[in-house]
């Protein structure tokens, strides 16, 4: 009830959270981790919603409903960027103030030295909003096998790495999928316009775009991750 009657001032997506302001000082804090998903309307519907929305926000001529998602929280404006998940956040790859250096530096910290790459590019305190597709493809675009060391990465090797990051990230944000969404839940991925191809991702078996090698899978960090071991070393 603290946000009937206000408005939003504000939207702001911080890694994979979502934050909205509203004009009486509080944020609405949302994760929709891998489940949770908004639904937007032209017109109000019936009050209540159907469905049982965990959010559910309307204005005389709209509505945003959001389902399943398992983290909502209100929180005062001038707090939340003491909440935990917010706080320990590493660079948003999708934040246009975010440069290849903000990702160089974090790649010299001492506390990332002894990681994996297929295990950090995972971590939400190294890079904010990488998911495990963006993985595979931005350890393709710097040519870096998967479980290579930060250690071990020379200057290049750092350098490329922490532009593919930036690069892959906003290109496969940029793209847009037309039409709905299939049951299956992931073939859309692959079929964004043509701004954004996957190189190695699901692509198991067949020849890499770059040389004679071919891609594979392997399961790294618990996930599935796609490379070619024949170009990145």
């Amino acid at each position: 009830m603290r946000l009937k009657g206000r408005s939003i001032i504000s939207v702001e997506a911080r890694g994979k959270a979502l934050l909205t302001g509203f004009d009486n000082a509080l944020t609405l804090y949302t994760h929709s981790q891998l489940l949770g998903y908004w639904d937007f309307g032209e017109t109000t519907p019936p009050d209540p919603p159907t469905g049982s929305p965990r959010v559910f926000l309307a204005s005389a001529t709209s509505s945003a409903a959001l389902h399943i998602a398992p983290k909502v929280e209100i929180w005062k404006s001038r707090e939340i960027e003491s909440h935990p998940f917010l706080a320990k956040l590493g660079p948003d790859v999708l934040d246009p103030a975010v440069t290849a250096d903000d990702f160089v530096a974090q790649l010299k910290h001492p506390r990332f030295a002894r990681r994996k790459l297929a295990a950090l590019l995972l971590q939400q305190e190294f890079a904010a909003g990488m998911g495990n597709y963006l993985r595979s493809e931005v350890l393709y675009a710097a040519r870096l096998a998967p479980l290579r060391r930060v250690a071990s990465l020379d200057k290049r090797e750092t350098r490329a790495l922490a532009k593919a990051l930036l690069s892959v990230s906003r290109r496969s944000y940029r793209s847009k999928f037309k039409g709905p969404l299939p049951d299956s839940g992931k073939d859309y991925l692959a079929q964004t316009s043509r701004t954004f191809r996957f190189k190695v991702y699901e692509r198991e078996g067949l020849p890499c775009p770059s040389c004679d090698g071919t891609v594979v899978l392997e399961r790294l960090a618990s996930r599935r991750l796609y490379w070619c071991p024949h170009c990145q070393r």
